[in-house]
Parts: structure tokens; sequence; C-alpha cells
């Protein structure tokens, strides 16, 4: 018999998402953590909107979100798929070069993958690691 280590959650960050909670059905964000465990929870559409814009950032800190959603809002404002794909990019190879932000690129990089799928397009350049190419 195999011993499974029990499931380790991350640790709840302001702005998180919850789909539902209990008997509470209607989605929210954290807004609050209190000393003793409990989370205050907002469900106005326009505080859901702040932290989630473009996709679910729950795991990030809420600077971590705010830099995401920056980024994509500049993003979305082109009207080009691909001229959107490219500036994204180019976000991603600037970001990956500090490991702080690993998280952020990762997010980052999943938000590419659904403009590529969309727009059946890839980016005209970008940054590889020379040891992985076969």
């Amino acid at each position: 018999m195999v011993a499974i280590p029990p499931l380790t959650r991350t640790p709840l960050q302001i702005g998180d998402y919850v789909g539902r909670a209990g008997i509470y059905t209607k989605p929210g964000v954290i807004i609050e953590k209190k000393e003793d465990g409990t989370v205050v929870i907002d469900t106005d559409k326009d505080t859901i909107d702040k932290y989630h814009r473009h996709s679910n950032t729950s795991g990030l800190t809420a600077e971590e979100k705010e830099q995401f959603n920056s980024i994509m809002d500049e993003v979305m404002n082109s009207k080009d798929q691909g001229q959107r794909i490219n500036k994204l990019q180019a976000r991603i190879d600037e970001l990956k070069s500090q490991p702080e932000n690993k998280q952020i690129v990762y997010r980052l990089s999943n938000e590419q993958a659904q403009l590529i799928r969309l727009a059946r397009e890839l980016p005209r350049v970008y940054v590889y690691e020379s040891s992985k190419i076969p």
C-alpha cells in the first residue's frame, strides 16, 4: 500500500476567487483575511472584475494580480489578434528573466495559449532556451 500525502492548499490571498462557499452560491472574491482564520467575501461584480478581469488569477498576490491585469489590459487594447499575441510574447520574454515573476509568466503564457488557439497564429519572435532545441 502506498501512502498518499495529504493535499496541500496554497494559502488564500486577498482577491482570490470563490465560486461558492457553503450555502452561499453566489461567486465572489476574498477582500479581507481575519485573525481567526475566516475571510470576508464580496460578491459585487465590480469587485470580482477588479481582480479577475481577464481570467481567474487566484493564487497570485494582490500585487501580482494587479500587474497581470495591467499587462492584459495593455495587450487587449490592440484590435488585431496577431498584435495581441506578439505584444504578450514580448512582455513574457521581458518578465522571464526575473525569477520572482514565475507565476505571472505562467499565467500570461496560459492567456497567450488561448489567444493562439483563437487566432490560429503564433508569435513572430520569441526567446527560447538553446539547450532545449533538438
